[in-house]
C-alpha cells in the first residue's frame, strides 16, 4: 500500500492538532477489505411514524461529580420496542474528541441496529471539561448496571449486552469491554448488577494513547505530545499541565491493551484508510492483542473511508454489525 497524502489540507488543525500530511500504510493482513461502500449521508431526525419502536429521551442513569466537584446528572436515551418481548440490549457510545458526548447523535444508525431486534441505549460521559477517562469508563458501566436493575422495566435480557462506540466511544468501549470485572472502574448505584458485556464493537477507536498519530508525518505525530492536546488532559485532567508521555504507570492504565486477556469478549473493529484523526493502527494493536490473547477479534478496513465518515452507516455496515451482535447476544 502506498503512502495517502494529505498535503494540500495539511494547514488545518484543532485542540492543538495537525492535520497529517500523509498517513504510512498499515498491515492489513489479519483484516478484511471492504470497497464501494456509499458516500451518501444518511440522517434521522426523530422515529417514523409508524415504527415499532419507541424513543425515551433523558434517562438520568447516574449521578457523578465533574473534576471540580460539581454533582453531575448522566442520562441516556433509550430506543425500546412497543412490545414486551424480551430482547438483548446494546449500549451506543458516541464520539467527541473526549471533548462531547452528545447522546443524541447518530440516531440513523442506533434506530437502524435497533431495527434487527435490540434495545439500544446511548449514554452520556464525563469529558475533558469535567472528568478524565476513568470517570467516563465509570459511567459506562454504570449505564450497563443500571440497565440490568432496571432489565424488566425495559424488556432487556440482562444475560445479552453489548456496547458499541466510535472514536472516542471506539476507545470506552475497548476499555469497558476489556476490563470486565475490574473493580477500580465500579462506582455509582447497582454495584450489585454486573457491569462485563458479551460483545464489544470498536469503530476507529483510539487504543494506545501514545501512538494516536503514529501513521502520520512527524510534525502531526508529535501535536499529541503537547499539553494542548485532549490525549494528555483525558488521562491526567484538563489543567494538569501533563501529556501522554507523562507519569507512564498512569497512561498504561488508560490503554485498553493493559486489561486483554483470554476471558475478555468478542471484539469486531473497524477503520478507514484514510482516518486523519485516529492512527488507523489503533485499531490494529488492539485487534493484535486480543488475538493474541485467544479472544475472538474481527477487524474491517474500509477503503477511502476517512474519520466518521458515511461509510461507516453504509447498510453493508450495519449488516456486519448486526450479524456480529446476532451470533454472539441471541
Amino acid at each position: 500500500m502506498s503512502v495517502i497524502s494529505f498535503t494540500a489540507f495539511a494547514q488545518g488543525g484543532r485542540d492543538g492538532l495537525l492535520m497529517p500530511k500523509f498517513i504510512k500504510p498499515t498491515d492489513n493482513s489479519t483484516s478484511i477489505l471492504l470497497n464501494d461502500l456509499s458516500k451518501d449521508r444518511r440522517f434521522l431526525k426523530e422515529l417514523p411514524a409508524n415504527s415499532e419502536l419507541n424513543l425515551i429521551k433523558d434517562i438520568v442513569f447516574h449521578e457523578s461529580f465533574s473534576i471540580d466537584g460539581d454533582p453531575m446528572s448522566l442520562s441516556m436515551d433509550l430506543l425500546t420496542w412497543k412490545d414486551d418481548k424480551i430482547r438483548p440490549c446494546v449500549i451506543y457510545i458516541v464520539g467527541g474528541g473526549f471533548s462531547f458526548a452528545a447522546k443524541e447523535r447518530n440516531l440513523y444508525d442506533r434506530y437502524e441496529v435497533a431495527k434487527a431486534g435490540y434495545v439500544v441505549a446511548s449514554v452520556q460521559y464525563h469529558v475533558i471539561s469535567n472528568g478524565i477517562y476513568s470517570d467516563a469508563v465509570k459511567d459506562i458501566k454504570a449505564a450497563i448496571r443500571f440497565l440490568r436493575a432496571n432489565a424488566k422495566e425495559y424488556c432487556i435480557d440482562p444475560r445479552n449486552m453489548a456496547v458499541w462506540g466510535e472514536s472516542a466511544g471506539g476507545y470506552l468501549t475497548a476499555m469497558t469491554a476489556t476490563s470486565n470485572g475490574v473493580k477500580e472502574f465500579e462506582a455509582g448505584k447497582y454495584l450489585d448488577q454486573s457491569s462485563d458485556v458479551q460483545a464489544a464493537i470498536d469503530v476507529y477507536g483510539l487504543s494506545d494513547l501514545t501512538k494516536i498519530g503514529a501513521d502520520y508525518d512527524d510534525e502531526a505525530a508529535n501535536a499529541h505530545f503537547t499539553v494542548k492536546s485532549p490525549d494528555g488532559k483525558f488521562i491526567h485532567g484538563k489543567n494538569s499541565g501533563l501529556t501522554s508521555l507523562d507519569k507512564p504507570e498512569v497512561v498504561a492504565k488508560a490503554n485498553p491493551i493493559t486489561y486483554v486477556d483470554k476471558n475478555n469478549p468478542p471484539f469486531l473493529l473497524f477503520h478507514g484508510t484514510k482516518d486523519v484523526s485516529v492512527s488507523p493502527s489503533q485499531t490494529l494493536l488492539l485487534h493484535n492483542a486480543l488475538r493474541e490473547a485467544g479472544v475472538s477479534s474481527t477487524r474491517y478496513v474500509l477503503e477511502g473511508a476517512g474519520h466518521a465518515t458515511a461509510e461507516f452507516s453504509d447498510p453493508k455496515v450495519i449488516k456486519i454489525i448486526t450479524d456480529f451482535l446476532d451470533s454472539h447476544l441471541k
